[in-house]
């Protein structure tokens, strides 16, 4: 284990055992057009980005092809090879449905409301703007960041054969995914150990909390269950401190359960 990787594992031990709890307060837009170039293709000299500092820089990190160093298309090409194609965003509006396969049928918007979602139906990530600027303006642009990486992991897993056994064991998978990619654009340099604590912070905030106490009552098997805020920190740093088999065998756990 790297230092960098100490040190986080330190302070993400602080965290958990603190009883803070931010609330999500919201990115004018964080549209990555039709999808990354082409994935089996070289990144030409030149067209990747650098560090993520800017609303644009998250752009690019998502969008690049594979072979930009610390890309999300760079990792998912790496782990699945040509079953990783470039991913198709949709971006909406509260108070929209969006124009993906898993609407069909919903005539209430607020069922999409300050949300993202990966689609299997039409194999197609859609996100609420109003969502994205809601979590950039609380933890700038690393935190929208994290939830489409979340969102890829949802995506990797299907292309993979590997979702999670039960709703909370593919959630939690999912963000422990969506920490080895974080780990991977650290490495590039493209994020620094504060990005990385943030993602802790982020999962740990977005912890299933509805209603006084439901996520004590919470089953692994509940509908939508994502686990409690420790379980989302755990997770996302068992992916960022570990490797992505960890994260799959997370995955296949019954109960959804997460041990750190």
């Amino acid at each position: 284990m790297g230092v960098r990787r100490t040190v986080l594992a330190s302070m993400l031990a602080a965290v958990l055992g603190s009883s803070l709890l931010a609330g999500c307060a919201g990115l004018e837009s964080t549209t990555a057009g039709d999808g990354a170039a082409s994935v089996g293709q070289q990144a030409p000299a030149g067209s990747c980005g650098g560090p993520v500092e800017t609303v644009q820089d998250v752009e690019a990190i998502i969008s690049e092809p594979a072979g930009c160093p610390g890309s999300v298309n760079t990792y998912w090409t790496g782990e699945l090879g040509g079953r990783w194609t470039a991913p198709r965003y949709i971006a909406y509006r509260d108070g929209e449905i969006p124009p993906i396969a898993c609407s069909e049928g919903e005539s209430d918007p607020a069922a999409f409301a300050s949300n993202a979602l990966y689609c299997t139906a039409d194999d197609t990530i859609a996100y609420s703007v109003d969502f994205m600027t809601e979590l950039h303006d609380v933890g700038g642009p690393s935190y929208p960041m994290y939830v489409i990486m979340h969102e890829l992991a949802h995506r990797a897993s299907t292309l993979s054969g590997r979702v999670g056994v039960v709703s909370r064991a593919e959630e939690n998978q999912a963000d422990c995914l969506a920490g080895s990619q974080a780990r991977l654009a650290t490495d590039a340099d493209r994020l620094d150990l504060g990005d990385a604590f943030s993602g802790a912070l982020l999962f740990f905030n977005l912890g299933d909390t509805r209603d006084r106490g439901w996520f004590d009552r919470e089953t692994a098997t509940s509908e939508g269950a994502h686990g409690t805020p420790r379980q989302r920190a755990q997770a996302f740093a068992f992916g960022y401190l570990r490797d992505n088999d960890t994260c799959f065998r997370l995955g296949e756990s019954p109960t959804g359960s997460v041990t750190f």
